[in-house]
């Protein structure tokens, strides 16, 4: 499994966990929420239709007074069979819905009322069954004291009511809490998935670059010792059958030939294995290299280069020197085949265990978007912000068409 598929598939499971969580907990407090509102809706709708009933008994035993309208007895008598219904109604729900004190202190309240209702419903009963012609003064104070306990039982749900949506309000508040807590959790789980990712990568990166260095070293050193010997060997026998041939006094037009090839061929090799593995680099170190490199480039009086630094005694890892060594290099040649400048500049720093390099020209420039199309002149420039990255390197571009190049580079050694 790739290292990309072991981190994307740590961050997505740390979401999709945040993420169920997350829905769990609204989920729940949804069906929580519509499950209280139906309850108390309930209560609220129980409790009002026990009053209602009773001043419905009220008004049609008014009527039955006043009218004297024999009719009305039946439909007084229907409210409080009604009024009894709803009051086994509130019981059950009660009971079902709501246990220890809160239970206890509702049915006390409601207990009150039934008891309220039962005596009036009998007094009234009793006043139907005479045929009374006028309230009985004890009616009267029944239904006073009927109101005084509903009242009771009225502000008991209402309390009730309260409690319970300040006690929802806390869980809803308690979940949000853990739901931050566990946003704060999975932030810092995928910050620390980020980190081992990265770090885990670079060494990955730099563990290449120090095989590349390697490798480069054993392919010079195996050209230097087994090509560069015998091409050596072959330019001293040369030298021998041309001494031989000026002492007899003869010239051989094909062997000046073969001493030119074999010429160039050691300096083409000698060109390979330095490329390879510097060896000017090797001797004077990166800064000194730096210099060498521009004094070259100065003495074609077409270009000025200048390396500048405070620190002459910049110590990087080898494999890390001839990588900044390269990408040095390789902004002078992009520099020298496209941008037509006559500046170049370098300023190399080491601020604590960061290196930090800046590199100026004064040539055309070009647009930044560039970098990332298929335009082969801006390989070069890629090749460098891989490497780069490729040891956790930074790096900022600053250029336009016209307005020369500024590129900064930082890495931490």
């Amino acid at each position: 499994m790739s290292l990309k598929i072991l981190f994307r598939g740590r961050v997505l499971l740390a979401i999709i966990i945040f993420t169920t969580i997350t829905c769990t907990g609204i989920i729940y407090t949804s069906i929580k929420s519509l499950r209280l509102d139906r309850e108390h809706l309930s209560l609220l709708e129980l409790s009002k239709n026990i009053d209602l009933e009773i001043s419905h008994s009220r008004i049609f035993l008014d009527d039955y007074f006043l009218l004297n309208d024999s009719l009305k007895k039946t439909t007084i008598l229907n409210c409080f069979t009604k009024t009894s219904r709803y009051t086994i109604s509130l019981d059950s729900l009660i009971s079902e819905k709501y246990k220890g004190s809160r239970e206890e202190y509702l049915r006390n309240s409601l207990e009150q009322v039934d008891s309220h209702v039962n005596k009036l419903q009998n007094k009234v009963a009793a006043s139907l069954q005479n045929n009374a012609e006028n309230f009985n003064v004890a009616i009267l104070t029944e239904y006073r004291d009927f109101q005084l306990a509903y009242q009771e039982l009225d502000r008991t749900i209402h309390d009730y009511i309260l409690r319970e949506n300040n006690g929802f309000r806390q869980s809803v508040f308690t979940l949000v809490l853990l739901t931050f807590f566990l946003l704060l959790v999975c932030i810092f789980l995928i910050y620390r998935i980020i980190n081992s990712y990265n770090t885990i990568e670079k060494q990955q990166a730099l563990r290449a670059l120090e095989v590349e260095y390697k490798e480069r070293k054993r392919i010079a050193a195996d050209l230097h010792d087994g090509l560069g010997s015998i091409l050596s060997s072959i330019a001293l026998f040369i030298k021998l059958i041309e001494k031989d041939c000026t002492t007899h006094n003869k010239e051989n037009k094909s062997l000046t030939q073969v001493k030119e090839l074999s010429g160039i061929a050691l300096e083409n090799l000698e060109a390979t294995i330095n490329n390879l593995n510097p060896s000017i680099l090797n001797k004077y170190g990166l800064l000194k290299s730096l210099e060498i490199l521009c004094d070259k480039i100065n003495d074609t009086g077409q270009v000025n280069c200048v390396v500048n630094s405070t620190n002459p005694e910049i110590k990087l890892d080898p494999n890390m020197e001839l990588n900044v060594y390269r990408i040095c290099n390789e902004l002078i040649n992009n520099t020298l085949k496209h941008a037509n400048a006559s500046k170049l500049f370098f300023d190399i720093q080491q601020i604590k265990k960061t290196v930090v390099i800046l590199y100026r020209d004064n040539g055309i420039g070009f647009s930044p978007e560039l970098i990332h199309t298929s335009d082969e002149e801006k390989m070069g420039l890629r090749n460098i912000i891989n490497r780069i990255e490729s040891f956790g390197g930074k790096y900022e571009i600053n250029t336009g068409e016209g307005k020369g190049v500024e590129i900064k580079l930082s890495f931490t050694i």
